[in-house]
């Protein structure tokens, strides 16, 4: 076996995934989209900073469990909020 044959399947199923997390970063945006229209129509500030930090801190615990390094995704989610926050901010 060949070193291509050999990372061929796991390279597929970095690729398959990759197109998940996409998928499911545009479908948290949808939701994040439809919590701000309700957030206008009350009047209400884009950004909760006491929820993305509850957010926050399940993502770390839930790292820690899974065995991944809670600062790392952390960051991640970070990204991820600001993201939607954006969105929001723009419709």
């Amino acid at each position: 076996m060949t070193y291509e044959e050999e990372i061929k399947p796991y390279r597929d199923v970095i690729d398959r995934l990759n197109n998940e997390i996409i998928s499911l970063i545009a479908e948290r945006q949808q939701a994040a989209l439809g919590i701000g229209a309700i957030k206008k129509r009350y009047g209400k500030p884009v950004v909760d900073k006491s929820r993305e930090q509850a957010i926050l801190d399940k993502i770390k615990e839930k790292a820690s469990a899974k065995g991944l390094e809670p600062e790392g995704l952390e960051r991640v989610f970070k990204e991820i909020i600001r993201l939607c926050v954006e969105a929001e901010e723009k419709q």
